[in-house]
């Protein structure tokens, strides 16, 4: 999340972006750790998203006005 200027907060909607798949998805649970930047996270899809093992996706904050990428994840 090297460009989003803040916090990730419990009960935000982002968008999971993989290849042909744009799925909305709710943040449940936020760990920061010892860097905000790169927190692990929680998300709850309403439908499964298909992707081979050791996928990256990208996750969207559509409500965001200009900045629209919030970072990158990796999928498990």
């Amino acid at each position: 999340m090297k460009y989003w200027p803040s916090y990730l907060k419990e009960g935000m909607v982002l968008c999971i972006g993989h290849w042909m798949q744009f799925l909305p998805c709710r943040v449940e649970k936020v760990e920061a750790g010892s860097d905000w930047r790169m927190p692990t996270l929680t998300l709850k899809l309403d439908k499964k998203l298909v992707f081979p093992q050791t996928a990256r996706a990208i996750l969207h904050y559509i409500e965001g006005g200009n900045l629209r990428v919030a970072g990158t994840l990796k999928l498990p």
